[in-house]
């Protein structure tokens, strides 16, 4: 990325950027507040904070943003093909009706954690000899 586009990013764009590359970060809820341009995490504040994310693809966990802003919540993008999307998935699960008959989610996570255990398992084997 340019210098000249990094600098015409917003903070809440250059957020999206970073967990696009990294896939998630862990924030205290007081910087979201402040990036928002608050000083407190309201009810209200919350609701702009979860808006902006969303804007953006971010997504969070927990699935609603505490008020009490010492809580770290995990922020991921979306958009990243690694754990961003697995976590979109379990985030897609956790909010999920019980009575949700649909198990796409639950074929998607589960297919791509067996993958995920086949690569460490492979890389054991591999150290191992």
């Amino acid at each position: 990325m340019t210098a000249k586009r990094w600098a015409d990013m917003d903070e809440w764009e250059s957020l999206a950027h970073r967990l696009r590359w990294a896939g998630h970060e862990a924030r205290d809820v007081e910087g979201l507040v402040r990036l928002i341009g608050a000083q407190k995490a309201g009810a209200r504040v919350i609701e702009r904070i979860e808006r902006k994310l969303a804007d953006h693809n971010i997504g969070h966990l927990p699935t609603r943003l505490p008020t009490d802003s010492t809580r770290r919540v995990l922020l991921y993008s979306k958009e990243h093909e690694g754990v961003g999307f697995m976590l979109s998935l379990v985030h897609e699960l956790a909010i999920q009706d019980p009575a949700d008959e649909r198990n796409a989610v639950v074929h998607q996570l589960d297919s791509s954690l067996k993958s995920i255990t086949s690569l460490s398992l492979n890389a054991r084997r591999v150290e191992a000899r």
